[in-house]
Order: C-alpha cells, then sequence, then structure tokens
C-alpha cells in the first residue's frame, strides 16, 4: 500500500463531523521515480466497492494497527466548480477532488485529532491506496504517471502535508517493486562508492532519493548522510533503482528482528519498516517471521544492556518487563514455530531464547548483589 499526502482543506466543521478534501485531482506531484497526478474517476470504483462496504477507515498518521479516529460517513469524488477558491488559487490546474465526510470518535486519539482540525493545529491530510490502473504520461516536458484507478484503504490526519517523497521526516522507506533477482544472488552491504562517484552533499536530492529506495528506512527525507540509510537490500546500480535481492532482504529482516546488533528506529516506524521487507517475501514464495519478534528484539534492548550489572543499570523492574518477553515470546512459538526450512526463523528463535535466558540470569545476578 502507498501513501500520498495533500495540504487538508476543511469546507465544514459541525460538531464532531468534519468535510474536507483527501486528494486533489490533475495536480502533478512530486513522487519518486516519476511525478505522478491523480485523474478524475480514479476513486469511482472504489467509492462503490470499499467505501459501500464499510472497508475505509480514518486515522491518525496511518497508524493502521490502532483503532481507527474517526468514522468516515461520507465519500465521493466533486468536480473543478465544487473546489473551494483557496484550492484553484493554489492548484490552478485542478480538475476536481475527493471528498471525505467522517465524524471523530470519542476517544483520546479521537479528541485529539478533532482538536488539532478545529483549532488549526493540524492542517494536512493523506490517504493510502493501491494503484490499480496508471498509464505513463507527458506533462509540461516532464515524464510522469497518470493515476486512472486507485484502490482506497484509509485516510489519515498528519502532521506534514507535502508529498513523502519531499517531507524530512523519519520514515520507512515507502515499498516499491523493482523486481527480484535469482534467490542466490550473492549480497553484500553497499557503501556510498557502489552508487555514485560523488560524496553526499554534492548529490541533488532527486538523487539522494534514488539511493534511498534501496534501503527500508530512512533517518529523513532525503537523507542528511550516507549512513543514516538504514537496512540495505536491492542490487546496488548507478542509475535507477535495483531489483531487491533475497539475501539482502533476509539480512535486514535479521537485523530489524535484533542480529547483528540491531538497528535503532523510532517505535512509531518500526511496524512500516517490517511491512516494507514483508512485502518482498512473496516473490520469493516465502514467509516473513512474525512482527511479534521483532516488538520483542526492541523490548529487549530497551530492557538493559548486556553488562549492565557492572554499571548499575539493571533493575527490578526489568525482570517484570523480562518476564512478559518470555510469555510472548512462547506464545509466537506455540501459534506460529519456523519450519525447519526456514534457517533466519530457526536462528533468529534460537538467538531470543538465549537472549532471554542471558538476560535474565544478568538480572538476577545484579539483583542479589
Amino acid at each position: 500500500m502507498l501513501t500520498k499526502a495533500i495540504p487538508s482543506v476543511v469546507s465544514a466543521i459541525d460538531g464532531r463531523k468534519v468535510v474536507g478534501l483527501a486528494s486533489v485531482f490533475g495536480v502533478l506531484d512530486d513522487t519518486y521515480p516519476k511525478p505522478e497526478r491523480v485523474l478524475d474517476g480514479a476513486f469511482k470504483k472504489t467509492i462503490k466497492e470499499r467505501f459501500a462496504a464499510g472497508r475505509i477507515k480514518h486515522f491518525w498518521s496511518h497508524e493502521r494497527w490502532n483503532p481507527p479516529t474517526a468514522l468516515v460517513f461520507s465519500l465521493r469524488e466533486v468536480g473543478r466548480e465544487e473546489l473551494p477558491k483557496k484550492v484553484i488559487d493554489s492548484f490552478p490546474e485542478a480538475t476536481g477532488g475527493l471528498e471525505i465526510g467522517r465524524e471523530y470518535l470519542q476517544t483520546i486519539r479521537g479528541d485529539e485529532a478533532l482538536e488539532g482540525v478545529v483549532k488549526g493545529a493540524i492542517t494536512e491530510m493523506s490517504f493510502g491506496y493501491d494503484v490499480l490502473r496508471s498509464k505513463p504520461a507527458l506533462v509540461e516536458g516532464i515524464q510522469s504517471v497518470d493515476l486512472s484507478e486507485l484502490g482506497l484503504w484509509e485516510t489519515s490526519d498528519v502532521n506534514w502535508g507535502a508529498n513523502e517523497a519531499t517531507i524530512a521526516l523519519k520514515a520507512a522507506v515507502p515499498y516499491a517493486d523493482h523486481g527480484v533477482t535469482d534467490e542466490g544472488t550473492a549480497w553484500k552491504k553497499p557503501s556510498l562508492g557502489d552508487f555514485t562517484d560523488k560524496q553526499w552533499e554534492e548529490l541533488d536530492e532527486s538523487e539522494k532519493r534514488r539511493i534511498m529506495a534501496h534501503f527500508a528506512w530512512s533517518s529523513s527525507n532525503p537523507a542528511e548522510k550516507f549512513e543514516d540509510l538504514k537496512l540495505p537490500h536491492h542490487l546496488v546500480k548507478k542509475a535507477g533503482v535495483g531489483p531487491a535481492v533475497w539475501n539482502g532482504v533476509r539480512s535486514a529482516m535479521s537485523v530489524l528482528m535484533g542480529g547483528m546488533g540491531g538497528v535503532d528506529i523510532p517505535e512509531g516506524e518500526r511496524k512500516a519498516t517490517y511491512n516494507h521487507l514483508a512485502k518482498h517475501y512473496p516473490a520469493w514464495e516465502k514467509e516473513p517471521p512474525d512482527y511479534k519478534l521483532a516488538s520483542l528484539a526492541f523490548l529487549m534492548r530497551e530492557i538493559a544492556v548486556p553488562g549492565g550489572f557492572a554499571t548499575g543499570r539493571l533493575q527490578a523492574k526489568d525482570l517484570e518487563s523480562l518476564d512478559r518477553v518470555r510469555k510472548e515470546f512462547q506464545e509466537i512459538l506455540l501459534s506460529a514455530e519456523p519450519s525447519a526450512a526456514d534457517d533466519a526463523g530457526l536462528a533468529l528463535t534460537e538467538r531470543m531464547r538465549w537472549e532471554i535466558k542471558f538476560r535474565e540470569r544478568e538480572i538476577l545476578h545484579h539483583i542479589a548483589r
């Protein structure tokens, strides 16, 4: 699933009900690798099918693993004549838009979002979608893509409404299908020199984003330095984006799960990063490991560092957290024990078993002193 964001346009607020635009048609955005524009009628089928079946949700910042913040009660395409004047002034080429009506739930997150929208602190929206039909286009000399049919999954209030390709955020790199290599293709961690002969500071933003597309996570978009790109898994190319490499995907997933020292990724971006890597697995007819293992791996790192008893970092509460880790880990093993053919899964579970025992022994030793 992809996401696209725009400045939010609110046309009406009635109590907890808010009506506004989630997409503007006919406007070329800055999507990588080619600019895109949504065409009139792109949502027609998804409104008839998914919205009519109550399948469109509204979240805060695409947090699809949390309950919705609002109920979507209306969804329709509007023509240029119904667009607010400020939209026409900002986007004179606009041909229409997607209007959404949502009623915010009386929950903590729903109240927060509604307050932000009403007071003007939240001024942007985004939507998650699948591309069902598209075609190449040439817009004012720019090679681009016209999106003629989209499958809408959700809409979201977000802090920043610029296109994901231009906003400077810590974020999972959006998944894109650039093809795959044979399963046995060799893999090694790339260096900047594998992508370009220039220094990172010499590259323009487009080239930085091209390189970024070979990774699953970046500290910003584009990254301030090459070292801020994490979890590479695509074949290195000096032009375009290389295909995904199975051994690279497996290595990146292992690191996300805590292997080889793990990786520091903000909590809110871990699931999105996992989803990016997991989407590659079917290409090789593989099943990704349970995401809960990644959650436990991050929790293990937060409990205490190895050798912590020597510095007095460990506390009795760590034992309680470790007990929770053990119980959740056991539930995962009972529900989805990795198959013998899944070497990566077996290695991961064995490492987790060892880590739990090691940390427990270390904590108990520290408490007993």
